[in-house]
């Protein structure tokens, strides 16, 4: 008799021991995690339908560990338009009537019609000195002395001893080992009458 005591009380307590893991624990298959989603009678078990959660005391998630988590990938950059090439049109210069034969010729590029500074200031009787070291061309006729520099888009006159800065509408710059100068330029600083023929794209320039 007391032996049978003794087994029930035995029994009773262990029931006791593993009441905590049956309480949080309730039908339905569990996943490689040890888990699963709660679908039905959610409420009883104190869970909540949807929620996921753990058997055995792991706790429970509203979000399954094995659920991959979606990222959406950094948008494409576009790629850097290209450079709008220069457009270049060959053009005649004419010195007091007579077609010049330059080394480098005369050009149209981005609107403005560049000339070479040098045999155009030397038909027109002015002198050219090139510093290559400032990259600076001087011209001088008489008491004037004009001065250029490359990618610089002003040019400077000097007179009497007062300088005047000049707006180009293109910068110098050197094409085949020549210093290219807007025609503009040229009217502006030695004083000659510039003329462009339109029809047959050529420069006519007088002294």
């Amino acid at each position: 008799m007391k032996k049978t005591i003794l087994a029930v009380l035995s029994l009773f307590l262990v029931l006791l021991m593993m009441a905590p893991s049956l309480a949080g624990a309730h039908p339905g298959r569990t996943d490689a995690n040890g888990g699963h989603t709660c679908r039905t009678n959610c409420a009883k078990w104190g869970l909540k339908t949807g929620e996921y959660h753990y058997h055995n005391g792991g706790g429970s998630s509203s979000k399954s560990p094995s659920s991959p988590t979606s990222s959406s990938p950094p948008p494409a950059k576009k790629p850097a338009p290209a450079p709008k090439k220069p457009e270049y049109v060959k053009t005649d210069v004419y010195i007091n009537g007579t077609k010049q034969n330059f080394q480098q010729s005369a050009y149209i590029k981005d609107g403005t019609t560049l000339v070479p500074m040098r045999p155009i200031f030397e038909a027109l009787g002015a002198s050219v000195q090139w510093d290559n070291r400032a990259k600076k061309v001087t011209g001088t006729k008489d008491k004037r002395k004009i001065t250029l520099s490359v990618g610089n888009k002003k040019g400077y006159i000097t007179e009497n001893g007062v300088t005047g800065s000049v707006d180009l509408t293109h910068p110098a710059e050197i094409t085949n080992g020549a210093t290219m100068v807007p025609l503009r330029f040229i009217s502006e600083s030695l004083g000659a009458n510039v003329k462009w023929d339109s029809a047959s794209k050529s420069v006519k320039i007088t002294k």
